[in-house]
């Protein structure tokens, strides 16, 4: 791919980004009566749930924060900003370091009041970016508690991290050491490298050799408490998506140390769980699959995303490019920018919404709408914004020389 490709590429990321994407949250996610932001809207923008769901509190928190520190310094984002911040200390805190998952619009416990590991983590995200956007210390306590407890939980097997009744005594979870490399690596910009360093060492060493099996080629999304490979339908499920994301996560690390290991093992994952992921009748990337490369045999592990195993979702779109595009940067490779430039078009020719902006959530196996909602109990202005925030960076200015500088 050559500099003018490139250069081609930058600008339809960035205009994607600020034309096609941005102003579809800009004008409708701020709560202007109770704070926060609204998340959950339909095709049009109509909004079809008021809840504050605070992973995305968080989440949205950082992209704003995000897009402020490193595409422009516009008031626009340092306000939606500030909105999301100020929500989540006056409302979100559950006290101990942790923080809810679901309150109401007016920052009042909803439903059945839970505590989740993953808002720790993107409220942790959020408040770290968020503090580089306003160069404000004044939430550096919430942050070194919410890190120490977030720290302390991920060390500890016997952790009941309850999100949807996702924990279970006999499985360690791939999802949560590729969060923690990507929010710690965001948390180092405030606390530093020497308080962040081990946890990062920790989870790239679960993600690249234990969840991670040379003789399948596979990452596992969960495995035994003891490392070994669990032969029951959770434990053969592949989702490569998150192994995606992981290696985005973890292949700045190996480019910031200068660590041609972890760069090269990054490189072999993603290869193995690109060919694993692509579908070769539809095009796009499968929801998830069994280890043998079939339709799993528990069907219903995705039940609350309605999303069955060959369904297309946004967000494994989102990564999966992303994915490509850093090794295709990195490898000098025809291959992967064949498969960044495949899966580009395959994205806009079916995700993409000309009518009303954004990206629709999910679509069925041959590419046609399964789900058109832009946000939803799983979906906001995130995945998407981010994946396009970051390939933009990458073509205009190359290779990051640091994880925390371009990719997070």
């Amino acid at each position: 791919m050559d500099h003018a490709k490139l250069g081609e590429l930058a600008r339809f990321y960035r205009k994607h980004l600020l034309d096609d994407v941005m102003p579809f949250w800009e004008c409708r996610t701020k709560d202007h009566e109770c704070g926060g932001y609204l998340t959950c809207f339909d095709r049009q923008g109509k909004l079809t749930d008021p809840d504050k769901y605070i992973w995305f509190q968080g989440r949205q928190l950082w992209m704003f924060s995000a897009l402020y520190n490193r595409v422009e310094k516009r008031d626009l984002w340092l306000d939606l900003a500030r909105q999301g911040r100020d929500f989540l200390v006056r409302h979100a805190y559950a006290g101990n370091g942790r923080w809810h998952y679901q309150l109401d619009r007016t920052g009042k416990q909803a439903k059945q009041s839970t505590i989740s590991i993953y808002t720790d983590h993107f409220v942790l995200s959020g408040l770290c970016e968020y503090a580089l956007a306003s160069g404000s210390d004044q939430d550096r306590d919430l942050i070194d508690q919410t890190y120490q407890v977030m720290e302390k939980n991920i060390y500890d097997p016997e952790f009941k991290d309850i999100f949807h009744g996702t924990w279970s005594p006999k499985y360690k979870r791939h999802g949560l050491c590729m969060i923690s490399v990507h929010v710690a690596e965001i948390a180092s910009q405030i606390l530093g490298q020497e308080r962040t360093r081990t946890l990062i060492d920790h989870c790239l060493q679960e993600i690249l050799y234990v969840f991670t099996r040379d003789d399948r080629r596979l990452l596992f999304e969960s495995v035994g408490q003891d490392g070994s490979i669990v032969m029951e339908p959770e434990g053969q499920l592949i989702n490569p998506g998150h192994a995606l994301e992981a290696m985005c996560f973890c292949l700045p690390v190996g480019l910031e140390r200068g660590d041609q290991a972890i760069i090269d093992r990054c490189l072999a994952i993603a290869e193995w769980m690109y060919e694993v992921g692509y579908d070769n009748d539809y095009g796009g990337i499968v929801a998830f699959l069994d280890a043998r490369g079939t339709e799993p045999a528990q069907l219903d592990w995705h039940k609350e995303t309605d999303a069955m195993w060959h369904d297309k979702v946004w967000w494994v779109h989102c990564e999966a490019l992303y994915a490509a595009a850093l090794c295709a940067l990195l490898t000098d490779s025809p291959v992967w920018f064949d498969r960044f430039l495949d899966l580009h078009d395959w994205c806009q020719q079916h995700f993409y919404d000309p009518e009303y902006g954004e990206w629709y959530a999910a679509l069925y196996r041959d590419g046609t709408p399964k789900l058109t909602d832009k946000g939803t109990v799983w979906k906001a202005a995130y995945h998407l914004p981010r994946c396009l925030m970051m390939i933009m960076k990458l073509f205009e200015t190359g290779l990051p020389s640091s994880s925390a500088g371009t990719v997070r």
